[in-house]
């Protein structure tokens, strides 16, 4: 069997433990939703809320998914798969699903908020959704714990949600980019460009580090057994 064929069959695998899971994921999606309908929904907080808020939904989805089949993952790559085929796997699953989701919030908030540039906005969440999948790649695989993992994702979203876009801490945190499209949504000028690349440095970082934290928590398991 291909390389390709085993990521695909991941994607299947993946998603059909995580689908069997609608009281979670419905949990998950409802949470950054209720802080969008509980702002005012006007102006780039309240975007901000619904928008960077749905990066817990997508990246929390993707923690479960790796936390949960952690064993399984050990018994494939015994087996004979390698840990990047696993990665891939997952994100070609809840990558399309973050965008689902995106799609749903951005429309929501394009009805209730009133964008300068609707477009833009669907962007920026469409964006925080695909960056939340490495980012829970990378928690997930880095931590052994849901609890942990749960809030090291709150810490993150809450601290970028919380803190001004212009202080230094929030230029280090994984979603600034899409940030920066969310206030260039919000107006008819703003950087679009720029976010955007900023967005797929790190994501292609926090994907390098789910693969050493993966590579190295299977080759681990491997030795003890």
């Amino acid at each position: 069997m291909n390389a390709f064929r085993r990521v695909l069959m991941m994607a299947e695998m993946h998603g059909r433990d995580l689908t069997r899971r609608h009281a979670a994921l419905g949990l998950l999606v409802a949470l950054p939703l209720t802080f969008y309908l509980a702002s005012n929904r006007r102006g780039t907080a309240s975007l901000a809320a619904g928008g960077i808020g749905m990066a817990f939904a997508v990246s929390g989805a993707t923690l479960f998914s790796v936390l949960s089949s952690h064993e399984v993952d050990q018994r494939l790559v015994l087996g004979g798969y390698r840990p990047i085929e696993l990665l891939l796997g997952r994100v070609l699953f809840l990558g399309p699903l973050g965008l689902i989701i995106a799609a749903g919030f951005s429309v929501l908030m394009t009805l209730f908020s009133h964008p300068a540039r609707p477009w833009v906005l669907g962007l920026a969440v469409g964006v925080v959704a695909l960056q939340s999948v490495p980012f829970g790649l990378a928690v997930g695989t880095a931590l052994t714990r849901e609890l942990e993992g749960t809030l090291v994702m709150i810490g993150v979203v809450g601290l970028q949600l919380s803190v001004e876009p212009t202080a230094i801490i929030a230029k280090v945190l994984p979603f600034y980019g899409p940030r920066q499209l969310i206030d260039s949504a919000a107006s008819h000028h703003g950087l679009v460009l720029v976010p955007l690349a900023q967005t797929v440095v790190y994501g292609l970082a926090l994907l390098l580090l789910a693969r050493l934290f993966a590579a190295r928590r299977l080759d681990v398991q491997d030795h003890g057994d």
